[in-house]
């Protein structure tokens, strides 16, 4: 596929749509992301000057706006399967929020807040998406090394929350439109855990889970059972470690939503608004799968925030994501033929809620194999999705794990790992 490149005419074009009193004179292109905080696109910041037509004349006009296509390196492309992943989220910003939106809309009479925590998409096609820059209106992205706090994980599970019952509801009352969103032509299909990227990515996790085993087992050693747990993780982490995580995104159920699919720090960003409090948007689309509601609690509650917080407050958390998630079902559901469903009674959700969580708590340890090293690394470590293209670039030159071995790195692992052998669930 080859690169489209965004030229000050397209610019000219897109914006028309946008405010025809625009008119963009010149445009300065920098890095929309450092090293590590993205791995299978390449992101760009525009600073497009020019002016704007008023009542008065004419006024100097500036604005930034984010665009992300594929990696300009074929190799790259082909290792990180970053067309398939791109068509995803071109498909997510066409498809599946359109359908959504529309769908809030016609319900918010009854609804008291709808999700709407993404950026707007000015375009979406092929290999091209443009974005609202985010950072214009405040927003940040947490520190990835740190994780997240208990403020910024629960205002991340509201919004969450929103997210997920929108889905149950479009799927329970519109199941022709919600299924007709999951194909692999031009919809929603599951990217990464699929059968023919088994053997593809075969060394790629053996070298990562021998990278969790070598940190692991020097903190574990040190403890009466650590033998014990080390045997247990390399017991899941073995030659079927793939087939495991297929039959995980495989499973669909009633809690079965479009989920968000690359739930952790970087894809999400913050900003602290003093009449609502922590403000959540979410970016990065591109593992959009059809799969239970608790993949993504999974991600992002094991490979997001420490034990300690989790130790202390898992449950809380849980609670809460069932709370906002079900009474927006409930809400959804009201005065329609599904409104008596079971899924409108709280305490068979919660209950079912924790049984999946229990269930897909694995997915968030086998994702945590690879999201915590990529996540505690330092920036010089990470893959360079801008250094230019090296005609001699091989496709395994790319499918190599980070490796990070640092002190953080290993506590979050080690203690992640203990966590779901304390619990019975490793």
């Amino acid at each position: 596929m080859e690169e489209q490149k965004v030229t000050l005419k397209f610019l000219q074009d897109l914006f028309k749509q946008i405010d025809e009193n625009v008119t963009i004179e010149n445009f300065e292109e920098s890095l929309g992301s450092g090293r590590g905080d993205n791995y299978t696109a390449s992101l760009y910041r525009l600073k497009l000057d020019g002016h704007k037509k008023t009542n008065d004349g004419f006024d100097q006009w500036t604005t930034s706006i984010i665009y992300k296509c594929l990696p300009e390196s074929a190799a790259r492309r082909e290792a990180y399967k970053s067309e398939k992943l791109f068509r995803n989220e071109v498909a997510f910003y066409t498809k599946v929020m359109p359908l959504y939106e529309k769908f809030q809309k016609s319900k918010e009479n009854i609804l008291s807040s709808t999700f709407q925590a993404i950026p707007k998409c000015y375009y979406a096609r092929d290999n091209l998406i443009v974005l609202e820059d985010l950072r214009l209106s405040g927003y940040e992205m947490a520190d990835r090394k740190v994780g997240l706090n208990f403020k910024q994980i629960t205002a991340v599970l509201d919004e969450l929350a929103k997210f997920h019952a929108v889905s149950l509801a479009v799927k329970m009352l519109h199941p022709q439109d919600f299924y007709t969103l999951l194909n692999t032509r031009d919809g929603i299909s599951e990217a990464l855990f699929i059968k023919e990227n088994e053997e593809w990515y075969r060394d790629y996790y053996k070298h990562a889970i021998q990278n969790v085993l070598d940190m692991a087992s020097k903190k574990l050693s040190k403890l009466e059972l650590g033998t014990t747990i080390l045997n247990k993780f390399a017991n899941f982490a073995n030659d079927s470690f793939f087939e495991k995580m297929i039959n995980l995104v495989s499973d669909t159920g009633p809690l079965s939503v479009l989920c968000h699919g690359d739930c952790w720090t970087n894809n999400i960003l913050f900003k602290l608004d003093d009449s609502k409090g922590l403000k959540v948007c979410f970016i990065d689309f591109q593992l959009c799968r059809h799969g239970s509601i608790a993949l993504d609690l999974a991600n992002l509650i094991y490979c997001c925030t420490t034990r300690n917080l989790r130790d202390l407050h898992l449950k809380e958390m849980l609670g809460r994501y069932h709370e906002i998630c079900f009474s927006n079902l409930s809400a959804l559901l009201k005065n329609t033929p599904s409104e008596n469903h079971k899924l409108n009674n709280k305490e068979y959700t919660f209950n079912l809620l924790m049984i999946e969580f229990r269930k897909f708590a694995l997915f968030g340890l086998g994702l945590a194999i690879d999201m915590i090293p990529i996540s505690t690394c330092d920036s010089d470590e990470a893959p360079d999705m801008y250094e230019n293209e090296n005609e001699s670039e091989q496709i395994e030159d790319f499918l190599i794990p980070t490796t990070t071995t640092n002190e953080l790195c290993t506590t979050k692992m080690v203690n992640l790992i203990c966590e779901l052998y304390d619990n019975d669930i490793l």
